[in-house]
């Protein structure tokens, strides 16, 4: 019973709910007396919101649930472990600033800096990578479908097995102690943690300025203490939506094969460009920040929100496009049958 339960995805957002109700009994109890943090708390919630689309989100969860689902893992708790190791860093901050009274740690720039290159550098170098371990897979499905099975009329199925547990190239037993690194979903909360060390988006350093004017305002550590909650609240609500539509979707194009492969290709094929594109640009612009002349002007300009938001729309909207073609595939094979 407990195993189907997390399988079908509903503790997860049970605990996304958790979340809620925890923040948002705090955040009423504090605005009953400061009724003036009703805005604040607001424009928490929508930043949490707002930071689950960032493009290194959208690229880790993912690739990572791409992996996990060819390993045979359950992927659904990917988006939330994910957003809970990245709102525990926010939290701890907060919580610092909170209780020392003052911005002393958002203020400290050894600190920032330690933290920027700390995170930085743990999500360009994982969704490097977690790209490079999908670009196996995506070799895997090329030579599946132009291979035996997609030129001589073979049975596609088995020789896509054939190439997963088959000999091995050089690139993959290289990369094979990393790939057990990660295998289950609540690997994930780590990694979240490390990459909430950056610091390094609008969105987090928004919400320590907010908590650090709130504290210097001599509000309520009750008060204080709910701001980070409604922004893990935002995080996880959506990065566990995008899990658990992710997982929906690479399951359904696992289900046959030969007749959705490229639908698998394609989306596959997305999933490690935008984990490469991504992880380089990070670390061009962790370099950037310490050598300015050694990356170009344009990567600065990168908006990695909207960048998010344009993959996970792609990712969704082609997930949408392939089940119409697929149903209207199947209508017509019936339709030819009778």
């Amino acid at each position: 019973m407990r195993r189907m339960f997390a399988n079908n995805g509903y503790a997860y957002f049970l605990v996304v709910l958790a979340l809620h109700l925890l923040g948002g009994a705090g955040f009423l109890m504090a605005t009953d007396r400061q009724p003036e943090l009703w805005g604040l708390g607001l424009l928490a919630y929508s930043l949490g919101l707002r930071h689950a689309f960032d493009a290194d989100h959208i690229a880790a969860i993912d690739n990572t649930i791409r992996k996990l689902i060819e390993r045979k893992s359950n992927p659904l708790g990917v988006g939330l472990y994910f957003s809970l190791g990245h709102s525990t860093v926010v939290f701890l901050m907060v919580l610092a600033i909170a209780f020392s009274m003052n911005t002393f740690v958002f203020d400290n720039p050894a600190l920032r800096e330690i933290g920027g290159l700390i995170g930085t550098s743990v999500s360009g170098f994982f969704l490097i990578f977690i790209g490079l371990i999908n670009v196996i897979t995506l070799v895997k499905l090329w030579r599946g479908a132009w291979g035996a099975g997609g030129r001589t009329g073979g049975n596609f199925k088995s020789d896509h097995q054939s190439h997963q547990h088959g000999p091995k190239g050089i690139f993959t037993k290289c990369l094979a102690p990393a790939l057990r690194m990660i295998n289950k979903s609540w690997h994930m909360y780590p990694l979240g943690f490390l990459f909430g060390l950056g610091f390094d988006t609008a969105t987090e350093v928004s919400l320590l300025a907010l908590t650090a004017g709130t504290a210097s305002q001599s509000f309520s550590i009750v008060g204080i203490l709910s701001l980070p909650l409604l922004f893990a609240s935002g995080m996880s609500f959506m990065d566990t939506i995008n899990g658990a539509i992710m997982t929906r979707a690479y399951r359904w194009a696992f289900v046959s094969y030969k007749k959705k492969i490229a639908y698998n290709l394609i989306l596959t094929g997305v999933s490690v460009v935008s984990a490469l594109f991504i992880g380089i640009i990070q670390l061009v612009h962790l370099m950037e920040a310490r050598w300015p002349k050694s990356a170009a002007d344009w990567v600065n300009g990168l908006d990695f929100v909207y960048l998010g938001y344009a993959l996970a729309g792609f990712l969704i909207l082609s997930w949408i496009v392939s089940i119409i073609i697929w149903k209207g595939m199947k209508s017509r094979h019936a339709v030819d049958g009778t």
